[in-house]
């Protein structure tokens, strides 16, 4: 199947929690390669960084990560050498801090996406918000997942989480220590773990004996129907951003067409045809998000389905999403 990297950006407002969600990412890859890009080696408090000294380009983390230095002008060519093949990352993890405003860096990625750095994907904006000061700025309103910090160090978030929902477009996750877990952002790696020497490096001994909080919970709601789904239909459903969603993923069969993988996050869709070794008579998909409605999602799939007395429609709503082949050149 070809090969996309995530590419999240992650903003907010300056001591919020950025690089301490970053660092828990870090720490907590579990097998995830993870790309970083920042522009001040200084504004990130990585502790494997302060093994392997500051660096001007790319400095080499544990279990394959890296972390880079750009400014807004580079990002495009950079995010190309990270998401190649050859830089065996999972996920890149952009830090609007100093290079940009979320909204241009947004801008700049899918640009990036639609040009040099054909083997990315959008993995969304993520906006971490202090629960202490309780100040969401703007950009609240342009997040797919808006990250609430700090919750443990407030009486009552409840207000606060209130007020966030009442205006982000994606779900809204409450976390201490910026406890997000990988698996939100990134599908885990089918890649079998090396085995591990007597000797742990000094990186690895950092991320182990990081004593942080457990990750913030997350649901995941799994539909399966055995009926195809009408494609106008189907794409109102996810352009409208479905309840609490983050991503969404699965195969999705429509009458007189082979199945197609669909992938989302937020409203951000990505279609492409399934292998040929996929096959569902109707539908599989996963949701991913917070404070889901398993059975909303599973009344809303079901308002898709196809009339089979009716004329095979058109995949025109659809197929506007596919993506292109080219990213199975290397």
């Amino acid at each position: 199947m070809p090969r996309r990297v995530p590419v999240v950006l992650v903003a907010g407002q300056l001591g919020a929690g950025k690089s301490t969600l970053v660092n828990h990412l870090l720490r907590r890859a579990d097998g995830v390669r993870i790309g970083v890009v920042v522009n001040d080696f200084g504004a990130v408090g990585i502790d494997a960084m302060l093994v392997a000294g500051q660096a001007s380009a790319v400095t080499s983390l544990a279990d394959g990560c890296l972390c880079c230095t750009t400014d807004a002008n580079g990002l495009a060519d950079l995010l190309a050498v990270l998401t190649a093949p050859s830089a065996r990352l999972d996920l890149v993890v952009v830090e609007a801090s100093g290079l940009a405003e979320p909204r241009e860096l947004v801008r700049l990625l899918l640009d990036a996406v639609a040009g040099e750095a054909r083997h990315a994907a959008y993995g969304g904006l993520v906006v971490v918000v202090d629960a202490v000061r309780g100040e969401p700025d703007g950009v609240v309103r342009l997040a797919d997942l808006v990250v609430l910090n700090q919750v443990d160090r407030v009486d009552d978030p409840a207000p606060l989480l209130a007020a966030l929902r009442a205006i982000a477009p994606g779900p809204v996750l409450p976390v201490v220590r910026g406890a997000v877990d990988p698996a939100m952002l990134v599908d885990p790696p089918a890649r079998r773990a090396p085995p591990r020497s007597g000797q742990l490096s000094f990186d690895v001994l950092l991320r182990e004996d990081a004593h942080e909080h457990a990750h913030a919970a997350w649901d995941s709601v799994a539909v399966e129907r055995a009926v195809p789904l009408d494609p106008a239909r189907f794409a109102a459903f996810l352009e409208a951003g479905p309840a609490g969603v983050f991503r969404a993923k699965g195969v999705v069969r429509f009458p007189g067409a082979a199945p197609f993988v669909v992938q989302t996050v937020g409203t951000a869709i990505r279609v492409r045809p399934a292998p040929r070794s996929v096959d569902v008579a109707g539908a599989r998909m996963v949701f991913l998000g917070v404070g889901l409605d398993a059975a909303g999602l599973e009344s809303a799939l079901d308002a898709c389905a196809a009339d089979p007395a009716a004329d095979e429609p058109s995949l025109l709503p659809v197929l506007r999403y596919e993506e292109s082949d080219r990213v199975d050149a290397v």
